[in-house]
């Protein structure tokens, strides 16, 4: 097994619930929160490599924002 990945399975109780969409409103309030923190951080910059992170964090969110949020006829 590769150095990357077992750097990867170390880390990844830290890094899945950035990565895991919410199911709670207490999830999604804190993963808004993180999305903050990985902006302020630098994820904002496109060209930063906390942007991918941030772009999923973004989509997780929002996904979750469809689903709360009824649409409208």
């Amino acid at each position: 097994m590769s150095k990357q990945v077992n750097e990867a399975m170390e880390h990844w109780p830290h890094v899945a619930p950035l990565l895991t969409a919410p199911r709670t409103d207490a999830e999604y309030a804190a993963l808004v929160e993180s999305l903050d923190a990985v902006l302020d951080a630098g994820g904002a910059d496109e060209a930063h490599p906390l942007a991918t992170l941030a772009d999923r964090m973004g989509e997780l969110i929002a996904q979750y924002e469809d689903k709360k949020t009824p649409t409208l006829p």
